[in-house]
């Protein structure tokens, strides 16, 4: 239990830098266009609403770290699981506490995500609605658990099958954006019940159990490399 929650904070400090990180380098940019955008024009045009904290900015910063927080997680997933596993094993933790300590980190966040969200909507609308909320989580749970999936594929390869397993990836995506778009297309009225939000759902929940199915099994058999 004491390496599965020192594992569990080492990963959820390192997820917290990068988010801050992130944060810090987007909204420096931003302030860099905006005083290009100044310098350029030769004035500033300044509106005392867009200063202030009122709810309308509270809302957008709300939906921003929310977006932020989902978004750096995605590439975390992808990008550091050897890196991690590597470090864990170097100081004793076995791969199942690694794998654990990892996705009780991703519930943490997720979790906070959406309660931010949650509360987005309370705050606008005085209610929450769950489907809507529902909605949300399955697209977040699809994202990360197949971020997960393929960080920890990626784990397993060398830099030469990584290539062509990207290669191949990006090919699918755009074969399976055409062949949905097509179904939309043909989908006709007496047959909406093919695209209602419950089967849409279902098959997520599906996608999420095989993308965590996929991510247990290769985080349990990665081994160490010389690249």
């Amino acid at each position: 239990m004491e390496k599965l929650n020192k594992q569990y904070l080492k990963q959820l400090s390192h997820y917290s830098w990068l988010t801050l990180i992130a944060i810090i380098s987007i909204l420096g940019v931003s302030a860099v266009f905006y005083l290009l955008a100044i310098f350029f024009s030769g004035h500033i045009e300044v509106e005392a609403g867009s200063i202030s904290i009122d709810g309308g900015n509270l809302f957008s910063m709300l939906a921003f770290l929310s977006d932020m927080m989902v978004l750096v997680l995605v590439f975390f997933s992808i990008c550091t699981p050897y890196q991690i596993f590597k470090e864990a094993i170097a100081n004793g933790v076995s791969r199942w506490t690694n794998w654990l300590a990892h996705h009780l980190m991703v519930i943490t966040v997720l979790v906070v995500a959406w309660l931010m969200n949650a509360l987005i909507e309370l705050l606008q609308s005085g209610t929450v609605t769950w489907s809507q909320q529902w909605d949300i989580i399955i697209s977040m749970l699809i994202g990360v658990t197949t971020a997960g999936a393929l960080g920890n594929l990626y784990g397993l390869m060398s830099m030469r099958w990584k290539i062509i397993l990207t290669i191949a990836l990006l090919a699918s995506f755009f074969v399976l954006c055409w062949l949905a778009v097509r179904l939309v297309l043909l989908v006709t009225p007496e047959r909406s019940v093919i695209i209602h939000p419950i089967v849409w759902n279902g098959l997520g929940l599906i996608w999420v159990a095989l993308m965590v199915g996929i991510d247990y099994l290769c985080a349990l058999h990665m081994q160490l490399r010389r690249d």
